[in-house]
């Protein structure tokens, strides 16, 4: 018998992808499943798509922009308020999901302690090309996507156990959330479903990647590419992802990494350039302000990082070398990540 799924998309201007997200979730051949809209205060009125066309779509508002964390632990708390809900799906809007999607997420999750599946995601505009398939972490605290920009030739069709999934299309199993918690809130947008994954696995729980459910997704489209907010986002949450879930031992050596990684990734991004192919100083002066906004905040706010800290370590269940062991099976090298 098939167990009970809540699919939670988040929404904010969706106009341009909204009713393909859902039109794509109601074609799912998984036998039962819910949907939950929520609509994080849209300005351009796109809940008016759930409301007036997917009526069998539950729909929550927002009086104001939560951003994604607390955005989706809204829909994560309506959603687990139905008892009989035993897997919870976090889904971006501006993605399309194939048939067999959701089926393929749960298929995954056949043994009790595998709480997280990540989805096979590809860019919408290049459905040959990799946006993740579950999530790599870095030993600075921060995280990539594993696969990204690499073909979908196959090197990624089996199911194996991954880190942890994107929060662009996530299943989580019920109990974890009840155990572990909802995304950290504090994070607001980026790395919340990292830290999430972190926490969890500081827990006991494992998590897979599963080929069979393909996303199609339409990349930062809210947000944009290039974003000083993002890098900020991005930065601050990195630190707090390190504080919060690595051992004191690898945080010491992981300081080390993060700044051979920020050079590394500088010589990048100089080669790359401005539109006449030299340095782009413009480009590069906004987001090391950013970076550097990013860091003082980040060490404005560690002493409630360390009180999540203590909290999270008095109840794991495993040591440093088991975590040492997760980055060096599932983490991401210095090369990826500069390169990401």
């Amino acid at each position: 018998m098939a167990l009970p799924a809540t699919v939670v998309v988040l929404n904010w201007n969706g106009r341009d992808y909204l009713r393909d997200c859902l039109r794509s979730l109601f074609a799912q051949t998984y036998p039962d499943t819910k949907v939950l809209v929520v609509d994080n205060a849209s300005p351009d009125e796109s809940w008016r798509i759930a409301a007036d066309e997917f009526p069998e779509a539950a729909l929550l508002r927002m009086r104001e922009n939560l951003h994604f964390a607390r955005g989706m632990n809204a829909g994560f708390a309506r959603a687990l308020e139905d008892p009989q809900a035993a897997f919870i799906v976090a889904l971006n809007n501006d993605v399309r999901v194939d048939p067999e999607w959701l089926a393929g997420l749960v298929a995954a999750a056949d043994e009790p302690r595998v709480g997280m599946v990540a989805s096979k995601i590809l860019f919408m505009d290049r459905p040959k090309v990799l946006n993740s398939t579950g999530l790599r972490p870095a030993r600075d605290g921060g995280g990539i996507d594993r696969g990204w920009n690499e073909p979908d030739d196959g090197r990624y069709d089996s199911q194996t156990g991954v880190f942890g999934p994107s929060g662009g299309a996530a299943l989580y199993r019920r109990e974890l959330l009840e155990k572990v918690g909802l995304y950290d809130g504090d994070f607001v947008a980026y790395a919340e479903d990292l830290d999430l994954a972190w926490r969890a696995r500081l827990h006991g729980w494992t998590a897979r990647f599963a080929p069979r459910a393909v996303v199609y997704h339409k990349y930062s489209a809210s947000i944009g590419v290039r974003s000083a907010w993002k890098t900020y986002m991005g930065e601050r949450n990195r630190i707090w992802t390190f504080i919060q879930n690595y051992p004191w031992r690898l945080v010491a050596s992981g300081s080390a990494w993060n700044a051979a990684r920020l050079l590394a990734s500088l010589k990048r991004d100089r080669g790359r350039g401005g539109d006449d192919g030299g340095p782009d100083p413009a480009g590069l002066g906004t987001m090391a302000e950013a970076t550097v906004r990013a860091r003082l905040d980040a060490y404005a706010g560690l002493g409630r990082a360390l009180e999540k800290r203590a909290e999270r370590y008095a109840t794991a269940t495993v040591d440093a070398a088991t975590v040492g062991r997760w980055l060096r099976r599932y983490g991401a090298s210095l090369r990826q990540m500069a390169g990401a």
